[in-house]
């Protein structure tokens, strides 16, 4: 495959994490620059791992053009956040070193977060790191996950509590593959842009206030757009903090109570849709606090709402059930906090993280915790202001 330079349509952004670059490449319907890009890596083997779903859409026929020219395999994992397990990797490394990867084969990713994940434990691990490279196909990777140094996989106690910390050396994003996400999904990824743009890129909430749909119809500059605001986002305040540890933190909001809604769940809620309903919670502990003023605590239901969220439990998720996972959530230890309490990331104004710049986090009693998620999750039917 032959790509002259002035023939490229892939846009390029360098994303800076402390001391690690990653290029980032994003265009639409751009299959053979992919291949071209993965090529350039002159790897000895490439390795493709996909789900299921993912391999008939889009992944079999971009390993297939790949394999045409370089050694590859492509590994089939089962998707679903109860497939992101160390076992998992661990299957995935030694099919691997059984087919011949060395140190310098690369790992592609293609697919949303799960996939995300099991690629870049593995890739971390065998031979302790080679290169990973990510070709998101979910909203919520393309402009969120991929900006990112962590790998990790669940225990049954809790999410992402088994990681570690490995750069990805491209991103490769084709906006195409977006076309055949469902709306849910399409909406999960927004609402981990709607986190960005209250936290770190507020220039983005009047954007977001007048795109938002709950039919999750977007064209391609639009997502374009979408995604540029959220890696950039990211970028914003990782190039200060690559492991995620201090200032961005901030992430991090809505994804404690999130994260425990997504496990009393078992899968069923997507990432983002459980995000959405920790940002209700955690802005509605902001304003009984008296950090976040009513308007902006309409600003978060507003937002969120116009993206076709329901702001209530997921049928079968108790309050119960949340509050126990509460207490085993990835961020505890960073701050000191009683078995009673629950760390967590608030705003005292949009944009603004409370608590110290070099570790926002807010220590907030569970019974506030409690009857915030009573109250916003159980007894608001799905308003829009």
């Amino acid at each position: 495959m032959r790509l002259r330079q002035g023939k490229f349509s892939m846009r390029n952004l360098l994303l800076q994490f402390e001391n690690e670059q990653c290029p980032v490449w994003i265009g639409a319907r751009c299959d053979d620059e992919i291949v071209f890009r993965l090529r350039e890596l002159k790897a000895s083997s490439y390795h493709f791992v996909v789900d299921r779903t993912v391999a008939q859409l889009h992944g079999r026929a971009l390993f297939d053009r790949l394999a045409a020219e370089e050694p590859a395999r492509l590994w089939i994992a089962d998707g679903g956040e109860s497939a992101k397990s160390i076992a998992a990797v661990e299957r995935l490394a030694r099919e691997m070193v059984h087919a011949g990867i060395d140190r310098r084969g690369a790992i592609v990713a293609v697919g949303g977060g799960v996939i995300g994940n099991l690629a870049g434990l593995t890739a971390a691990l065998l031979f302790r790191g080679v290169r990973l490279v990510h070709v998101p196909t979910t909203l919520i990777a393309a402009a969120d996950s991929v900006a990112s140094l962590k790998q990790a996989v669940n225990l049954p106690y809790g999410k992402n509590l088994l990681g570690c910390y490995h750069a990805p050396a491209a991103v490769l994003i084709d906006l195409n593959y977006l076309r055949t996400l469902p709306a849910n999904q399409v909406r999960s990824g927004m609402n981990e842009i709607i986190k960005n743009a209250l936290t770190v890129a507020t220039e983005n909430i009047q954007l977001l206030d007048d795109m938002l749909n709950a039919d999750a119809r977007y064209s391609d500059t639009e997502f374009m757009a979408i995604i540029e605001g959220g890696l950039l986002a990211k970028h914003k305040v990782m190039i200060l903090d690559k492991y995620e540890r201090k200032q961005a933190l901030v992430f991090e909001y809505g994804h404690t109570v999130g994260h425990a809604i997504e496990l009393a769940a078992n899968g069923r809620v997507p990432h983002g849709e459980a995000v959405g309903l920790g940002m209700i919670v955690a802005a509605e502990a902001a304003c009984r606090l008296g950090l976040l003023s009513s308007t902006e605590l309409e600003l978060h239901h507003r937002l969120l709402t116009r993206n076709g969220l329901v702001v209530r439990l997921p049928m079968g998720v108790t309050v119960t059930a949340v509050m126990a996972y509460l207490r085993t959530d990835n961020k505890r230890g960073y701050v000191s906090a009683r078995p009673d309490e629950v760390a967590m990331i608030l705003l005292r104004g949009l944009g603004v993280p409370n608590g110290p710049v070099e570790r926002p986090l807010t220590v907030v009693e569970s019974s506030l915790v409690q009857s915030c998620i009573e109250t916003r999750l159980t007894e608001i039917a799905n308003v829009v202001y």
